[in-house]
């Protein structure tokens, strides 16, 4: 199979300066065959962008761990300075008090240390030749340390939380859809996110969306939300897996309300994780979805399956409370599958809606946001049903723009059989040529 990893490209993506200007001589070395000397430079790279990286800490966020790191590998380098013993405890001392590299990156970095160690040293072997990393290895170890260490940002979970919110809150009024903000938290924070900095940013902005009802978070909640479910999309095995580690945690949530209602549009998406909660968080989500007509449009994962759900929709649709549904509700009652047999459920839905109008005015919102918008996506079978349901409410049929509306329908019903035959819809046809 083809490499298409490019080095060259993955080397542009470096975060500091200093360090893109040192790994250019990796680089060369690299691309001229000299691949001893390519791994003794960038060992000495790698070092050298964990001590900036470090001293960012320091100086963005006065990290004190960060600090005492670095005053820690100062003090054994001014104790013996032709000893390299600092190095590896600055590579250990990272990964164990910091969150800038995980197990496995530590170990890369160490077998990088160890492939210098045999470049930069003269160790002959049984031919007395020096040794002489080959090509794949030198490139693995590049790659290695390009993706572990030299184009992640310095960060770390405690500060980037509130970053991120109080960033959130200051952007909110420009980024105003999901396409402007996916690209500006790509570009900020989630591409410089390693995996546990990704989990606990998706703990964090969970409290706020789902759980807290203060002031501040019910007035970035939805923005909160975004974030959150474009963060969960990056990689949604893992964000489950953290759901089912910590069940308690994600479990508490708020007891009804925005929270709950905000949580309904999210497990409307992914309704695996409904299954994953705890049976106190369930019986607050059900209590939500009674209550809340978006919630209860949304709320299909609780139903044995969508032709359920369709049914009890078009029962509460149908009967007294007479809910009101806006436009963006439809959409995602329509984003809940993209099969053609839920497509064809929504259209019923939607004559379902229509002619449960309890009076002339929301009748002629109903036709006009939710039944002309859609009817060229109208088989006749549809059609039928929707007049069907026209001939027994007189809310539909006689109101003053009945006429024109129901001239569209009858227009659609033409176009897909002109020799259909109305002799069995006196009413809708009376009312339609008055």
């Amino acid at each position: 199979m083809l490499d298409e990893y490019s080095i060259e490209q993955r080397a542009t993506q470096i975060f500091d300066a200093r360090t893109k200007e040192y790994f250019s001589e990796v680089l060369s070395c690299y691309s001229a065959g000299n691949y001893r000397s390519a791994v003794v430079m960038l060992w000495s790279v790698a070092i050298c962008d964990l001590l900036f990286k470090l001293q960012n800490l320091v100086d963005l966020h006065g990290d004190a761990k960060a600090k005492e790191i670095l005053e820690d590998v100062g003090r054994l380098q001014q104790e013996n300075e032709r000893s390299p013993i600092w190095e590896t405890k600055l590579v250990e001392s990272v990964a164990e008090q910091t969150q800038l590299l995980d197990i496995a990156e530590r170990e890369n970095l160490l077998h990088l240390q160890r492939q210098r160690h045999l470049a930069a040293h003269p160790v002959v072997n049984a031919n007395f030749q020096l040794h002489r990393p080959n090509r794949e290895t030198a490139r693995a170890l590049i790659r290695n340390t390009l993706d572990g260490v030299l184009t992640k940002a310095p960060i770390l979970s405690k500060q980037i939380v509130n970053e991120l919110v109080e960033d959130l809150e200051q952007a909110s009024g420009i980024l105003i859809d999901d396409k402007k903000l996916k690209a500006y938290l790509e570009s900020k924070y989630y591409n410089r996110f390693n995996p546990e900095v990704e989990k606990a940013v998706f703990k964090a902005l969970w409290k706020f969306a789902f759980r807290l009802t203060d002031e501040r978070c019910e007035k970035n909640r939805a923005i909160n939300y975004s974030a959150l479910r474009l963060l969960y999309s990056r990689n949604p095995a893992q964000f489950r897996a953290k759901i089912e580690a910590e069940k308690d945690y994600f479990s508490t949530i708020a007891t009804g309300g925005a929270p709950v209602v905000c949580l309904i549009h999210f497990l409307s998406r992914e309704a695996s994780i409904y299954g994953l909660l705890a049976d106190h968080a369930k019986t607050a989500i059900q209590h939500a979805a009674e209550s809340d007509p978006s919630a209860r449009c949304l709320a299909w994962f609780t139903a044995t399956n969508l032709q359920a759900h369709a049914d009890r929709l078009g029962e509460w649709i149908s009967g007294k409370d007479y809910p009101h549904i806006d436009c963006a509700i439809w959409d995602e009652i329509e984003e809940l599958s993209d099969s053609p047999e839920w497509a064809k459920l929504v259209v019923r839905l939607f004559n379902k809606y229509y002619v449960a109008s309890g009076s002339y005015n929301t009748a002629d919102r109903r036709f006009s946001e939710v039944i002309r918008p859609n009817l060229d996506r109208y088989e006749l079978d549809d059609c039928i049903d929707l007049v069907e349901g026209i001939q027994g409410n007189d809310q539909t049929y006689g109101r003053g723009r009945a006429r024109t509306d129901h001239q569209a329908l009858r227009a659609r019903i033409l176009a897909l059989d002109p020799n259909f035959d109305f002799t069995a819809y006196k009413t809708f046809v009376r009312y339609l040529d008055d």
